[in-house]
């Protein structure tokens, strides 16, 4: 009898030493491990003689490759035939000269590849034992489209049908709204797709856009994978060396102009619950510009991770939205910035002036120096390979709003 109490005695001892030893650990910080190393694939590149130029990056760690048949479209004023460009782009694997479009889906299906069009080109990805068969294919949607009638008219219902969804989505329709106003409708980046202008697009304006814009010599071709830069110089010629040059020439416009004062555009909806805000401009910003990073840095700061001051002010102190952020997106014409959030009715106007706060904290005071290195450290987390690997492809930043929404997009001046 007295063993057992021995016994239980020792037990209940080791268990209290656990305990405190356990919450002595939590108390304490983990130590930081070692700094991620980031490793960028060193990408070679070469011209074929029609111009296409070719750029291959080399990764053997898993036996697949993928293809990116980028054309480098220059933007353009389609005006009354807005979405032109786009149908045109869907239309490209929808049937060629020797494949039907049932028969491209089949042979891309058989080998579990990807393959995919748009009205920047073509792209696809496979088991590398594949490339052959997918690039031969790829060529072929590339090269010799046909534009069927019967699948022209049915992606055009679709784009119909899409735009009566978009109607009642807010997100859209802040969307829309903020392209018009930042660029102005005469401006490629300010054109909206409506049912009057997808009624007056035909197969012919779609090979039209096609035989005008897609040419080698404004094109990349970018190949990543389980590749050799030998086996690349091989394959590129032979699938798109006999591709046709031609001379491609740039739309016309003008240039937008900044905003003379802030101006404020409201979209009203009946029984809103909501209100879409967007706080945006224009910015001349193009990528590889002197403070792309430095200015990179400081929309983190602002708004483009979840403990940004944005989202904290806004969602952790007020609780007037899921998520606000922003993005500064640059642009080889013209870039843009947009603060948004989707917030209750009630409050609209005290989260405008949150908004406005946090836009004149960043500008006029100095960013604390733990603030910065963090924001430092989770830019350089967020592009680690490590990192990268384990995001969802297209990661969820925070849910839908009701379709009942109000719109509220606020233009500034600098």
């Amino acid at each position: 009898m007295k063993k057992i109490f021995f016994l239980k005695t020792m037990a209940l001892l080791l268990f209290a030493q656990w305990a405190v030893a356990q919450n002595d650990f939590r108390k304490a910080a983990p130590k930081p491990g070692p700094a991620p190393k980031i490793e960028l694939g060193k990408a070679e590149q070469f011209t074929l003689k029609n111009g296409l130029k070719v750029i291959v990056v080399e990764n053997h760690k898993l036996p697949r490759v993928s293809f990116q048949l980028f054309v480098d479209v220059p933007p353009s004023v389609e005006g009354d035939l807005t979405g032109t460009a786009e149908l045109a782009g869907q239309l490209l694997n929808k049937g060629t000269t020797t494949r039907t479009k049932a028969q491209i889906d089949e042979t891309v299906d058989f080998m579990g590849a990807s393959l995919s069009t748009s009205e920047t080109g073509v792209r696809g990805s496979c088991l590398s034992r594949y490339q052959d068969k997918l690039l031969e294919v790829m060529a072929d949607v590339l090269l010799n489209p046909t534009f069927p009638v019967e699948e022209f008219d049915k992606s055009k219902k679709q784009a119909v049908s899409a735009l009566a969804q978009a109607k009642d989505d807010p997100n859209a329709i802040a969307e829309n709204v903020a392209s018009a106003i930042n660029f102005g409708k005469n401006h490629p980046y300010g054109e909206v797709v409506t049912e009057k202008t997808l009624e007056k697009i035909t197969v012919e304006k779609c090979k039209e856009f096609y035989q005008t814009n897609f040419k080698p010599n404004i094109s990349y071709l970018i190949i990543t994978g389980d590749i050799s830069i030998v086996d690349a110089k091989k394959i590129a010629p032979k699938y798109f060396g006999e591709w046709k040059q031609g001379e491609v020439k740039k739309g016309k416009f003008d240039t937008p102009q900044k905003p003379a004062a802030t101006q404020i555009d409201f979209v009203d909806k009946a029984g809103a619950v909501q209100s879409v805000i967007n706080v945006t401009y224009p910015i001349e910003l193009k990528n590889g510009a002197e403070d792309a990073i430095k200015a990179s840095v400081m929309n983190t700061i602002l708004g483009s991770y979840f403990g940004s001051r944005l989202n904290q002010n806004l969602r952790e102190k007020h609780a007037y939205t899921y998520g606000s952020r922003s993005v500064l997106s640059p642009d080889p014409v013209i870039g843009f910035f947009n603060a948004n959030a989707s917030v209750r009715n009630e409050v609209t106007d005290s989260a405008i002036v949150q908004f406005l706060a946090e836009l004149n904290r960043i500008r006029s005071a100095e960013v604390p120096a733990d603030e910065l290195n963090m924001v430092k450290n989770v830019m350089t987390e967020a592009i680690s390979p490590a990192r990268w690997k384990t995001l969802p492809r297209w990661p969820v930043l925070h849910s839908t709003p009701p379709a009942s929404t109000c719109l509220l997009t606020i233009t500034l001046t600098t």
